[in-house]
């Protein structure tokens, strides 16, 4: 019995030695394979330049405010830089934007040269760029910001026809309120001209408006880039489709005067005095309206 023990005892301690054996060569192997694993899926970087600093809009590009890191090469947008001295060297480039920390920089974020800051890096190729006289009425007050979206409206009142009202153009982006192409503005100011950003059609339509009449701004909301169409708005179109009641001046002189003739029939005339026009909804041919003298004038 006691010899049978001791065989056993040796036994399982030999079976351990080799469960431990086991153990350490399929470890060691799969870590080998992980190891395999995590370099042929290492992430592939480059080196780009980075701002090391906050840049303010127009400030010249200078070494101290630039770093170089490693970034995935698969997330870089285009446009990138991978020396700093390709910023630094020759004219330099300036911010046309403000810039934070750690932003990568980029040809669209930067002018060409540090001594001229222009609004055509800004204009999409196939665009134009269209200044408009504005003041606190027609400007929204100040309101209205380098970056933000706007319709353009165009008012005149000729001889031959009633006022009316067009829109021009509808989302266009603003270049510039005055000289100030800064998106980061912050603070309202009236100036006297706003440049956006239009359609060769869209520019050539206000060239033409801003020569016979009133062009006026609306601001949009950043996000809507809807199109809503719309008709000529006229004085007859000022209501909210009520019965308008309109009174005449009175006309200067006596009575009534003899009823003209038109191809044989008698045409109605105003009566004299004080009377009312009355206009009763519309037809395809416009309003549809008469004219009622005053009672107990």
């Amino acid at each position: 019995m006691r010899r049978s023990s001791i065989i056993m005892l040796i036994a399982a301690v030999a079976l351990g030695l080799v469960a431990v054996l086991l153990s350490r060569t399929v470890l060691s192997s799969g870590s080998g394979v992980g190891a395999i694993a995590s370099n042929s899926g290492a992430v592939r970087t480059v080196p780009t330049v980075v701002a090391a600093a906050d840049i303010s809009f127009g400030e010249k590009l200078t070494p101290d405010k630039l770093k170089v890191v490693d970034w995935p090469a698969d997330t870089l947008p285009q446009g990138t830089f991978q020396r700093i001295d390709e910023l630094v060297t020759g004219q330099g480039r300036a911010a046309m934007r403000p810039i934070t920390a750690n932003e990568i920089l980029t040809t669209k974020s930067l002018s060409e040269g540090a001594t001229r800051l222009s609004t055509a890096q800004l204009l999409n190729p196939r665009m134009r760029a269209v200044s408009v006289p504005v003041n606190e009425v027609t400007g929204v007050s100040g309101m209205i910001y380098p970056g933000d979206l706007v319709d353009v409206y165009f008012s005149r009142q000729p001889e031959e026809a009633l006022p009316y009202s067009e829109l021009l153009a509808q989302g266009a982006r603003v270049l510039a309120v005055g000289l100030d192409m800064n998106v980061g503005k912050d603070k309202p100011e009236v100036v006297k001209s706003a440049t956006i950003e239009v359609s060769p059609l869209q520019a050539q339509k206000i060239a033409l408006a801003l020569t016979t009449g009133q062009v006026n701004l609306a601001l949009r909301h950043f996000t809507d880039e809807s199109r809503v169409r719309l008709q000529t708005v006229q004085v007859t179109d000022l209501n909210d489709g009520t019965i308008t009641r309109l009174v005449r001046k009175p006309r200067a002189g006596g009575d009534a005067e003899a009823a003209p003739q038109q191809g044989g029939r008698t045409v109605a005339t105003a009566p004299r005095g004080p009377s009312v026009v009355v206009v009763r909804g519309s037809s395809k041919d416009g309003p549809v309206s008469s004219i009622e003298p005053v009672i107990g004038k």
